[in-house]
């Protein structure tokens, strides 16, 4: 006890979490019978226990798991000792090869391929030239530039206005100062063609959603309504801005599947880089199959069904 009146909280503590043998757990009973600040302390450490009790505890993300294996592993065959096989990720390509959506029952028409789509050339960087003759070169755009081909008729109009205006304003100058000048030349009307009405190229649109969400799933989020997490995205990717990596993965598990899928989503499973795909069951359905590949299209974990909503 503190100043032979009070018991400290470390005694406190570890009554609340039985760790008093009965000679020592007896005195400090009795006093609590009779103290009520005592009391109140031990009710306050109950109560935090209650709480750190309710907290969730974060899974560790895969890849820290391996990496842990991996150097016990190590450890233990540097000692001598005799180490269990760490065992690698499984193969879940080849372990549900058999599964009855990997096979469909009866003819089934095989998906056309998904047509890349065709990208532009990148245009010729320019620069811009400074007081001392050096050339700083123009920043690079991040994403793909969009050709605005309306603009080069208007472009072109500009220009030659441009040139008429001159011609006009010099023969003006001539005539005003007078002498043994040249005569004046007539100016000749100059027609400029009408600009081209060329609508902007759209980008081809996919049967498909794509989203680039970067949240990281877990097996708990996955067993949960997935509407929740995909339908409040409307950041939707088109079909220019989509790495070739991922069409093809996609192309891949749809052909596998028997059907596109009608979401797929970028992010994260458990900490690693994966892409999510949802297909439906059928249309009456609230079941989905979900798949979740890593950027090499190798499942990170066993294709299984969920819900939508």
């Amino acid at each position: 006890m503190t100043g032979d009146t009070h018991y400290d909280l470390e005694i406190l503590a570890e009554l609340a979490e039985g760790l008093l043998d009965d000679a020592e757990a007896r005195p400090v009973r009795a006093h609590l019978a009779v103290c009520d600040p005592c009391g109140e302390r031990l009710a306050d450490l109950a109560a935090v226990r209650e709480v750190l009790a309710a907290t969730p505890t974060p899974a560790m993300p895969m890849g820290v798991a391996l990496r842990i294996d991996q150097a016990l592993a190590a450890e233990a065959g540097r000692t001598g000792r005799v180490a269990a096989a760490v065992a690698d990720s499984p193969d879940w390509d080849r372990l549900m090869a058999d599964a009855p959506w990997e096979t469909a029952s009866g003819p089934s028409r095989e998906p056309a391929p998904s047509q890349e789509p065709s990208r532009e050339p990148e245009p010729v960087r320019l620069g811009v030239v400074a007081d001392d003759g050096t050339v700083v070169p123009a920043k690079r755009r991040t994403r793909p530039a969009r050709r605005r081909r309306w603009a080069i008729p208007v472009t072109a109009a500009a220009a030659v206005a441009a040139i008429a205006g001159s011609a006009t304003l010099s023969t003006g100058l001539l005539t005003a100062s007078g002498g043994g000048g040249p005569a004046p030349v007539a100016s000749v009307p100059i027609v400029l063609p009408p600009p081209a009405s060329v609508e902007p190229s759209q980008a081809p649109r996919l049967a498909y959603k794509i989203s680039d969400s970067d949240f990281n799933y877990s097996n708990r989020a996955l067993r949960e309504p997935l509407g929740d997490y995909f339908a409040p995205t409307r950041a939707w990717l088109t079909a220019d801005s989509v790495d070739d990596k991922l069409m093809r993965c996609i192309g891949r598990v749809s052909k596998q599947v028997g059907k596109d899928p009608f979401q797929v989503d970028q992010g994260y499973y458990e900490g690693q880089e994966a892409s999510l795909m949802l297909f439906r069951k059928n249309s009456a359905s609230n079941k989905v199959q979900v798949r979740v590949l890593d950027p090499e299209c190798k499942n990170l974990r066993k294709p299984a069904l969920g819900t939508w909503d």
